[in-house]
């Protein structure tokens, strides 16, 4: 199995790593460095539940869409036990949060789309869930073309870390869908198990630079680890 070419960022990741500590980021890194079957549990965990968002919202947070979803969950399993039942628990907590979310508004012209936007030498994807047009339910607020991100487990960190990690998500997902010719005005950041969202008006200057140093480092140690682990490849054949 052979070591990535280049680590697999997107914008969740890449906030992790920006507000990890300076041990973690080498772990983050050295885990990113493994091949892809060996983080299927990382990748999979939610999958199920950000396939249905953008049908959720779109057809006006009917509960159909949800009950389709728990009869699916109900009827997969993993050939580990213990993977399996956090699987079962973390999705079904999911969607009992989806189903408590206070929404002031509803969305129209639900699109999606895969986004992502250079950074140096790296490509990051948006973890943007859909795109679409927000309406307020008071009839004097105006509508907004917006990026819709779900986060089904939250941004488990202190408030100053929660709050840069929103906005690194959030800076990517806005500049990748404008890269792409959509064109969003803010992005929408649902936290579930807080019930919180978190409004990201605009590209923002500070925000971009921050996560341009932050490429240009992971770039120059990710270089550093795949050879390192290359090696080790080489030395075990």
């Amino acid at each position: 199995m052979s070591v990535p070419s280049m680590p697999p960022l997107n914008g969740r990741n890449l906030a992790e790593f920006y507000v990890a500590s300076e041990a973690s980021k080498r772990t983050i890194l050295r885990e990113y460095a493994k091949p892809p079957q060996q983080q299927q549990a990382r990748i999979i965990m939610y999958d199920s539940i950000r396939r249905i968002v953008p049908d959720y919202f779109k057809l006006g947070r009917g509960d159909a869409v949800l009950l389709r979803t728990e009869r699916f969950l109900a009827e997969r399993t993993f050939a580990n036990a213990e993977f399996s039942e956090t699987w079962h628990k973390s999705n079904l907590t999911a969607i009992a949060n989806l189903r408590r979310l206070q929404l002031k508004g509803e969305f129209v012209d639900v699109r999606t789309g895969k986004t992502a936007i250079a950074v140096g030498k790296l490509r990051v994807l948006s973890t943007a869930d859909f795109y679409g047009r927000y309406c307020p339910a008071a009839s004097n607020a105006r509508q907004k073309m917006v990026a819709v991100i779900v986060n089904p487990s939250g941004v488990r960190k202190p408030q100053e870390k929660r709050k840069t990690w929103i906005a690194i998500e959030s800076e990517v997902a806005i500049r990748a869908a404008l890269n792409h010719g959509l064109n969003i005005e803010e992005v929408m950041y649902f936290d579930l198990p807080k019930n919180e969202i978190t409004r990201h008006v605009g590209a923002k200057k500070t925000v971009w630079a921050e996560i341009d140093a932050t490429c240009e480092r992971i770039f120059r140690d990710w270089r550093e680890i795949r050879m390192q682990m290359s090696q080790g490849e080489s030395g075990t054949a």
